[in-house]
């Protein structure tokens, strides 16, 4: 049986991936039995993102050599934050929330996690785990890298935990550094599933089957081990699918704007649903949603882009 997770994998699955939390956070403005249970899917689906910002990073570096940390600060840094500001801009253009103090927010994130905008909690989370993975291959042999990225993320995780932030700071954070664990070890991890059929059902089955015990317990903390091993359930299951070599134009170019994507469609939810505009009808919502939302992404993508090539 033939197993494959590699990066022509990518871009369409981050696509998807996309489409599923936009689905999700709907929930913030409208009721609706399918919008509950997106709800339920957008944060595996977060989960899933920050595997494949781990296991990416990981691979690509080892592809790669030490001189992919030439360019990383600004090819992964910089496209996390520029994106993001200009995102908050728009937001305060768009919705009426003015007054926006860089440093004065940072304070309240720091002190509380109370971000800008609720799912900004992302962009930090994201943005301490590159610098976490930055500084280890910088500064540390090769040997404790991974170790160090899940200790950090773990003081990360206890941290968060104890100062009172809100769950959707913690409960996915062992995920990254999963991504980074499963980069390694991802062959023999084939080897043993892939024998035959009947051990790769057997074994996502036993991944399904965990996964869904420790998100129904009682006690919240198993969630984060149920968001580590989901991730390796749906690896096993992409890793079967075809997708380097299907026809997925679409998904491959939402993939590209993922990211963006992911910012900016709060704003337009909330910019659909104001003062300004408000649109009743369910189905038309969700539709210009979506229309809003990807041209928007498509062209922060496009003016990051330009800015980027400029400083360099």
């Amino acid at each position: 049986m033939t197993l494959s997770f590699n990066n022509k994998k990518m871009p369409p699955l981050r696509g998807f991936l996309a489409l599923v939390i936009v689905l999700g956070h709907f929930s913030y403005f409208m009721e609706g039995t399918f919008v509950s249970a997106m709800t339920l899917a957008a944060p595996a689906s977060v989960a899933f993102f920050l595997f494949i910002s781990g296991y990416g990073l990981t691979c690509s570096i080892w592809k790669e050599g030490m001189p992919y940390l030439k360019t990383f600060l600004l090819s992964k840094i910089v496209r996390i934050v520029l994106p993001a500001l200009l995102v908050v801009l728009l937001h305060a253009l768009l919705c009426g929330r003015s007054g926006v103090v860089l440093h004065a927010r940072a304070r309240l994130v720091l002190a509380n996690g109370n971000t800008f905008l609720p799912h900004y909690w992302f962009v930090w989370t994201i943005l301490y785990d590159y610098l976490l993975f930055y500084l280890s291959w910088r500064f540390l042999p090769r040997c404790w890298t991974k170790y160090v990225i899940l200790a950090g993320v773990l003081v990360f995780l206890s941290v968060t935990i104890l100062s009172g932030y809100d769950r959707c700071w913690w409960m996915c954070a062992l995920s990254f550094p999963a991504g980074v664990f499963f980069a390694e070890y991802e062959q023999p991890v084939y080897s043993f599933v892939g024998r035959n059929n009947q051990s790769y059902w057997l074994t996502l089955l036993g991944l399904a089957l965990l996964t869904a015990l420790l998100f129904m317990a009682p006690v919240l903390w198993t969630r984060v081990i149920a968001y580590t091993v989901c991730p390796l359930f749906l690896t096993l299951c992409v890793a079967r699918l075809p997708l380097d070599k299907a026809s997925l134009p679409v998904l491959g170019f939402l993939g590209a704007i993922s990211y963006e994507i992911y910012l900016v469609h709060i704003t337009m939810m909330s910019f659909l649903h104001s003062d300004v505009v408000w649109i009743a009808s369910k189905p038309l919502y969700m539709a210009a949603v979506f229309a809003s939302t990807i041209l928007t992404a498509w062209l922060i993508h496009l003016l990051c882009g330009r800015l980027l090539r400029r400083v360099r």
